[in-house]
């Protein structure tokens, strides 16, 4: 079971999200949901998540720094960034840092679920319980986004 925490501080938001995800049919629970991203840190440290959904700009502690801080604690954790801002650099600069996917508000929920499928699948790579059909498929994923990552570091 994929372990999930959500983190926003816009408590609508957080709702949202959390009720738009169909946990039992990804494989994912909830493991908890914070209001800023210090409360997020306290939560990895305590619910040893494997992927957290974060707002980009929160008190305390911001998505990305939220990123940064989160991989000293756990390498392996999965990052899916939800941001109200369209700005180009915001998007990058998460790139840069490992954010799996950075999704725009509002949310859409067939994007989302299509996001936390693509996070399943690498989830179930990672642990070897892939079929020879899905590890292809996970492979040319993974290599459109090395290569979507290399031309935003070009631009």
């Amino acid at each position: 079971m994929i372990r999930v925490i959500v983190a926003d501080d816009e408590q609508k938001v957080s709702q949202l999200i959390c009720s738009l995800i169909e946990w039992d049919a990804l494989g994912m629970e909830l493991a908890g949901v914070a209001q800023n991203g210090i409360e997020a840190l306290a939560l990895i440290k305590s619910e040893a998540p494997d992927l957290i959904i974060t707002d980009i700009r929160m008190p305390g502690c911001d998505g990305l720094e939220l990123v940064r801080r989160g991989n000293e604690l756990n390498d392996a954790l999965e990052f899916i960034i939800i941001s109200g801002y369209r700005q180009f650099d915001y998007a990058q600069t998460a790139l840069r840092f490992g954010v799996s996917d950075y999704l725009l508000k509002p949310i859409n929920k067939e994007e989302l679920m299509g996001t936390l499928e693509k996070m399943r699948i690498r989830h179930r790579f990672r642990t070897q319980q892939l079929t020879r059909a899905e590890q292809l498929q996970f492979r040319l994923q993974s290599d459109i986004d090395k290569l979507r990552a290399g031309l935003f570091s070009l631009l």
